[in-house]
């Protein structure tokens, strides 16, 4: 499975796999496999942010090459699906990556952060948000924000429901 970071609940593969078989028999995928992300703080950020997909409002996120190499994910790819689960670990959406750009931190702008929600695209508060959130992240590699940091900028599009 993919490496969360703590704080959600576990996801339960045989829930996984079952939301996965549902997504695949309404859509058409281009993966024959998933991963799964949580994209959140807690249980209300995280409600916000899945009602932010539904709504069209956040068609993308950002991942951190960083996290990716020390944990021995795979590289983001376009095509690929993942699951969004909540706070409590349960599959709530599948979305699909429809394109990935790299840049630096210190290089995002606002023509980036249109993909993220309305409530966080303005860069004075994109970046303190993110800065804070991936210190968390990084600590335990050992790494830290830095404007020279690479960052995966992800669009996706919701497939499923």
């Amino acid at each position: 499975m993919t490496y969360l970071p703590s704080g959600c609940g576990t996801p339960k593969l045989a829930e996984l796999d079952a939301f996965w078989a549902a997504a695949r028999a309404a859509a058409t995928l281009e993966s024959e496999h998933y991963q799964v992300r949580w994209i959140g703080l807690d249980h209300a950020s995280t409600e916000e942010v899945l009602e932010l997909i539904v709504s069209g409002d956040k068609t993308g996120t950002f991942t951190l090459p960083w996290i990716i190499v020390a944990t021995g994910d795979p590289e983001p790819a376009v095509g690929d699906a993942i699951i969004l689960i909540d706070f409590e670990g349960h599959p709530r959406q599948l979305v699909e990556l429809t394109h990935i750009e790299r840049v630096d931190f210190g290089a995002v702008t606002t023509a980036h952060t249109a993909i993220d929600g309305t409530p966080v695209r303005d860069l004075s508060i994109w970046k303190p948000l993110h800065t804070s959130y991936w210190n968390a992240l990084l600590a335990p590699f050992g790494k830290s924000v830095s404007d020279d940091m690479p960052v995966w900028v992800e669009g996706f599009r919701l497939v499923y429901p």
